[in-house]
Formats: C-alpha cells, sequence, structure tokens
C-alpha cells in the first residue's frame, strides 16, 4: 500500500518537520518536493534521453518519481555500521543491475537521479549558502534545504502527494535487501520515511513555508534556486544518459568532503575578524566558487531554469 496521506494543522506539520530534521544526523540534500520537481522536469524534456529510456520513463513515471525520493529512506546513518549506504552510487547501479522488470528499472533510474541532483545540493548550493550567511555547518545544513523545499509550487507537492499514494512495496522490498545492517531496522526506517513524505506533502503546509519565506532573516532568491535546479537538471540527463561512465558519479552525493571544508572556511571568516582584516571580499571570493553553471543550452548537456512551459508539459504528461 501507499503512504498514508492525512490532513493536519499546518502549523504542527511545519513544527514536526522541522523537529525530525533537526534532531536528526543530517537533513534530505534537496527536500521530496525539490527532488520531485526536478525529476517532472526530466519527463518534460524526455526528447534528451535515448529513445528506448524515455519511452520507459513515460510509461513508468511513478516508479521514476518514487525512485526520486526513496534514497532519503535511512535514517541515523551516522550511527549505522554501513554509514549513509542509501546514498552511495553502488546502490543505484545495484538496483539497476538487480531490476527485473520495466518497473523497476524506471525506480532504478529515479534512484540515480536523485543522487546526481544531490551532488549540486551538498556540493554547492548549500556550501554557498553557508558561506553567504554565516550560520554553522548543521544548522545551515538544515535551515538551507527546507528553504529550498518551501519554494516549491502547491502543484508539485499534490504531485509528490499523488506519488506516495502509490504502492511501491516492491521498491522497498528491493532496498531492505539492498540497505542493511543500518542502525534502525528497515522496517522502522519506512515507518519513519513514510511519516516524513507524507508531512512534506501535505497541502496545507504551502502557506506555513510561504510565510516562512517572506519573514526570514535571509532572503532565498528564486531565480538562484532555479540555476541550481537546472545544474541538477543537467547532472541528471548525464548520468541517465551516460551511467556509470558520467563524471558525475565520481562526485559524493553526501558531499562530506565539501561540508568539512566549510568548517576550515569558518574559521579563515573568523582570524580574519580577529584580526581586523576585511572579510566580505574573502566570502565573496568563496561563495562564487560554489556558484551554478549556467549559460549552456540544452543541446551542450544543459537545461534552461525553469520555465511555465516545463510546468505544462509535466501537466500534459501526467
Amino acid at each position: 500500500m501507499g503512504v498514508q496521506v492525512k490532513r493536519a494543522k499546518p502549523g504542527v506539520i511545519l513544527a514536526a518537520i522541522v523537529f525530525v530534521l533537526g534532531v536528526s544526523d543530517r537533513a534530505w540534500a534537496w527536500g521530496p518536493a525539490m527532488h520531485v520537481g526536478i525529476a517532472d522536469s526530466v519527463l518534460a524534456h524526455l526528447a534528451i534521453l535515448p529513445a528506448a529510456l524515455a519511452a520507459l520513463l513515460r510509461h513508468h513515471r511513478v516508479d521514476y518519481l518514487f525512485g526520486n525520493v526513496a534514497a532519503d529512506v535511512v535514517f541515523a546513518k551516522r550511527w549505522s555500521r554501513i554509514k549513509q549506504f542509501c546514498h552511495h552510487w553502488s546502490t543505484a547501479f545495484c538496483l539497476l543491475d538487480d531490476a527485473e522488470d520495466d518497473r523497476a528499472r524506471a525506480f532504478a533510474y529515479g534512484y540515480l537521479s536523485h543522487l546526481a541532483a544531490d551532488t549540486v545540493a551538498h556540493g554547492k548550493y548549500v556550501p554557498r549558502q553557508v558561506v553567504v550567511s554565516g550560520c554553522s555547518v548543521n544548522y545551515g545544513h538544515f535551515y538551507w534545504e527546507l528553504r529550498a523545499d518551501a519554494l516549491q509550487s502547491r502543484w508539485t507537492r499534490r504531485r509528490l502527494r499523488r506519488v506516495l499514494l502509490a504502492d511501491h512495496s516492491r521498491h522497498h522490498q528491493a532496498l531492505s535487501c539492498l540497505i542493511t545492517d543500518t542502525f534502525l531496522p528497515y522496517s522502522l526506517n519506512r515507518i519513519l520515511f513514510d511519516r516524513m513524505q507524507g508531512l512534506a506533502a501535505q497541502p496545507t503546509l504551502q502557506g506555513p513555508l510561504d510565510a516562512w519565506n517572506r519573514h526570514s532573516r535571509w532572503r532565498m532568491s528564486s531565480e538562484l534556486l532555479d540555476d541550481y535546479r537546472a545544474e541538477c537538471l543537467q547532472r541528471v540527463f548525464a548520468v541517465l544518459t551516460e551511467g556509470a561512465r558520467s563524471a558525475v558519479t565520481h562526485e559524493d552525493p553526501n558531499g562530506t568532503s565539501t561540508l568539512m571544508q566549510l568548517q576550515v572556511r569558518r574559521r579563515e571568516f573568523r582570524r580574519l575578524r580577529r584580526e581586523g582584516l576585511p572579510v566580505t571580499r574573502r566570502v565573496a571570493e568563496v561563495a562564487r566558487g560554489f556558484d551554478p553553471i549556467v549559460g549552456m543550452q540544452p543541446g551542450e548537456g544543459r537545461l534552461p531554469p525553469r520555465t511555465p512551459a516545463d510546468t505544462r508539459l509535466a501537466v500534459a504528461a501526467g
């Protein structure tokens, strides 16, 4: 059976998400709504992909969309025997190799797409936002990823809701055979995952999230987020087209080393301030190193930022 998505008061929903993410070992990379939005843009531009793969994803779009959120199924990763196993490229490629039918293959391609998008979230977006805001790495990791998810549309949240209502038992069974030796048993991870995804899909969540964006101390540029989203699409298409040969698969979806380097940069900024030296230029210089890549066209391996046409195409496809 699918996730039981029940209505709840919006304030309670937002508080629950903030609490669970705040006490976990890490936040999502992109949140579920962001991942579904990226996946919908992939489905709206299937002509970029090889014909056979495009047909596969077109016919099994719900399985593909679910794969784009299922990679976040494990909680308490830092206490698991195999740390962050669900976010390894090897897990995604094992799912693809073991797939026995087209539904399983579509799910595995969704899982790969999730990891490709996370290389941008953890390798570029979160580091940049932590640098420019000056917040701690742990808090910034949680805060900026939730802010990105908060900017997703009501339509995307409804799309996520419909995906979660489908029966994904077969995909959970495949994951439970691969993701082992975790701190929490897979059955409990699945319960937590279902609850969190269900909360994120609540249509009543949009109001509190919109208010949070309006009154937040730090401005979140939708244009900047669109550029990061476009780079996610570039990387997703590279992995879908090239598979393990893609250079993207050499990047860490967890961004472990990049996030550790942020601690070094923060110490550098504190030292400059203590010595009375200008720090603004250095902060801007470091932040530019994490800026999204812009200016390429679809034929050059990169999609432009989201346009209203993307949404119309996605609606027509779904």
